[in-house]
């Protein structure tokens, strides 16, 4: 028998699908070719008037896609990205979702931001046969069952998780709390905090929730600080995150913070404060300040003729090379793209290097990268590796 949670997941895909179904035909056929010189249309529905994530991502993207146009853009085709609100609303999403499709008669979806957002629109562009690239999200209910038409660019959470329990195990902190959402996403990262504990024979002394929908955190705190772990991996929002710790700190408990990369983003940062120091954060892109990778001269060099400021953040990182990989499988599709080539031209990306990003894609699997990385908030807000 299904978890209720599943089962409602179930119910919501198939109701999705049905009214897809029973729309007809929701886009031009799959291989119908752009004109010469048409735009790419691509859309996206996000979280734009809550957290600031989807927004510091959507504008890294969005300075790429500028700096292609302004060389010709891509065989003669400009981009054009077309950003919808949902405020992480699943009907929102949805509605947005078959605007792009039905209205906007976009190419591709790309960037959405919120597992929610994403498990709206996923029926949909599925019986649509429209692609999706770069979700924001490491979940494992967007990614399993395998979804031909969703290409995935960042690690999972579980990799996340993994990382950050591998970490502590390391440095002899095995004392561990968990705090998650009580939703898909935080039991996502519960189960794969809980499956790397196991793996090194560690058991958490309190996994606590909190409800996603008043992000009320205060018997966590109180249970925390009766726990007195010496660290506390958390799967939550960044709202929530921020005032866990808050509190916690407040009490003074000496906790250590380890959070994963859906936090990331400069207002996050600034939003803890002087509480964020030693705070750590995994990261699923490299880190994008310094020297050393093409891709972070190509940044800093799109971010100076942006349309508008982009903060330098791992978000808008995230955003701007997610564009890249989007530009480069557009590339391989050739002078006279097509939902279809594209998709072949992405799955023939074999160990291809995106200037300092490996991607890995193949018929079978579309999870570009394994790429983790640790970073911990410095004394002056500044994140460090």
């Amino acid at each position: 028998m299904l978890a209720p949670a599943k089962l409602q997941r179930q119910i919501v895909v198939s109701v999705f699908v049905a009214f897809g179904f029973l729309l007809g035909p929701m886009h031009p056929a799959i291989a119908q070719a752009l004109p010469p010189g048409a735009p790419v249309v691509i859309g996206q529905s996000a979280e734009f008037s809550g957290q600031s994530i989807a927004k510091e991502g959507t504008l890294g993207a969005r300075a790429y896609f500028d700096a292609v146009n302004k060389r010709g853009g891509v065989n003669g085709h400009r981009i054009e990205l077309k950003s919808y609100d949902d405020g992480r609303d699943v009907k929102r999403s949805a509605a947005n979702t078959q605007k792009l499709i039905n209205e906007d008669k976009v190419f591709a979806l790309f960037g959405y931001r919120s597992t929610p957002s994403v498990e709206a629109a996923l029926p949909i562009l599925t019986a649509a046969r429209v692609p999706m690239i770069a979700p924001m999200s490491g979940a494992r209910q967007i990614r399993e069952p395998f979804n031909p038409m969703v290409f995935h660019m960042r690690a999972s959470y579980q990799q996340e998780a993994a990382k950050m329990v591998e970490q502590l195990d390391t440095v002899s902190l095995r004392k561990i709390a968990i705090l998650y959402q009580d939703d898909p996403f935080g039991q996502d990262g519960l189960e794969g905090f809980q499956k790397a504990m196991k793996e090194r024979g560690l058991t958490a002394v309190a996994a606590l929730k909190y409800d996603r929908r008043d992000l009320n955190v205060d018997a966590a705190v109180k249970a925390i600080v009766q726990a007195r772990p010496q660290a506390v991996l958390m799967a939550c929002t960044p709202v929530a995150c921020t005032n866990f710790i808050k509190q916690v700190k407040r009490l003074d408990s000496g906790e250590q913070f380890y959070m994963l990369s859906n936090v990331t983003s400069d207002d996050f940062v600034k939003s803890l404060g002087e509480d964020g120091w030693g705070v750590g954060i995994s990261q699923v892109v490299p880190y994008p300040w310094g020297v050393g990778l093409e891709l972070k001269t190509e940044f800093r060099s799109a971010l100076k003729d942006a349309a508008e400021p982009v903060p330098v953040s791992y978000a808008s990182f995230e955003g701007f090379i997610a564009a890249k990989l989007f530009v480069e499988g557009l590339r391989m599709a050739g002078p006279n793209p097509t939902r279809e080539k594209f998709v072949a031209a992405l799955e023939s990306m074999r160990d291809y290097d995106l200037g300092g990003y490996t991607v890995r894609f193949s018929p079978t699997s579309h999870n570009a990268s394994n790429y983790v990385d640790m970073t911990v908030i410095g004394r002056d807000g500044k994140i460090l590796r």
